[in-house]
């Protein structure tokens, strides 16, 4: 296997524990607009582009007005986002160990970097939907990294906690764990690919000393 030289990281789910903030924004902004559609319809696709997930949920005529609704409502929420256990520990060993640290995300940059700033995450590189003409499971932000950390691919490990962003791994090359966080996100059970997993952010620093 090749070494290791970058971690780079999903954010909502991996790194930070949003899904509430997600959950209240979202039911807020479609019942503003009358839309029936539950977050657990919006969740199963969350790490795809918002738009993404709009046209596969039917809702792509509800654009403009429910994205700005949505992402106004977690971004003044953000504040309730905490880091999931052991993301400090981990971003420390990686920078002891001499690794480069990203985060490649969904979210646009507007509701990302102040959230960075909000929780004290320091990354050398944050890639956010808005800054790629194509999201994940596209592999355009990950050729984004490699070219401005000058690393092949393979020298990059992504963590995240989706089907897509082992999708998302697998489409640029580079090498991938799953984050479980103690069951809490699973891989649809047909995969028929052999995925690292790992039930805690503890799990991965040991397992790049």
């Amino acid at each position: 296997m090749t070494a290791i030289r970058h971690v780079s990281f999903d954010l909502d789910g991996t790194l930070v524990d949003s899904f509430g903030v997600m959950r209240q924004s979202w039911e807020e902004a479609t019942r503003k607009l009358g839309i029936t559609c539950g977050f657990e319809s919006y969740r199963r696709y969350v790490g795809l582009p918002f738009d993404t997930i709009l046209a596969t949920i039917g809702l792509t005529s509800y654009r403009n007005e429910l994205a700005e609704l949505y992402f106004e409502g977690t971004r003044t929420r953000q504040d309730k986002i905490r880091k999931i256990d052991g993301a400090d520990d981990l971003l420390r060993k990686c920078r002891q160990r001499g690794l480069g640290v990203s985060i490649i995300t969904s979210k646009p940059s507007s509701n990302a970097a102040p959230l960075l700033e909000e929780l004290n995450i320091d990354v050398d590189t944050l890639i956010c939907a808005n800054e790629v003409a194509k999201g994940k499971p596209d592999p355009q932000s990950a050729l984004m990294l490699c070219a401005e950390t000058k690393l092949r691919p393979e020298e990059i490990l992504y963590v995240g906690d989706m089907v897509f962003d082992l999708q998302f791994a697998l489409n640029a090359g580079m090498q991938f764990i799953l984050f479980e966080n103690e069951g809490r996100n699973r891989m649809p059970t047909n995969l028929l690919n052999r995925v690292e997993r790992v039930p805690t952010l503890a799990a991965i620093a040991d397992i790049l000393s």
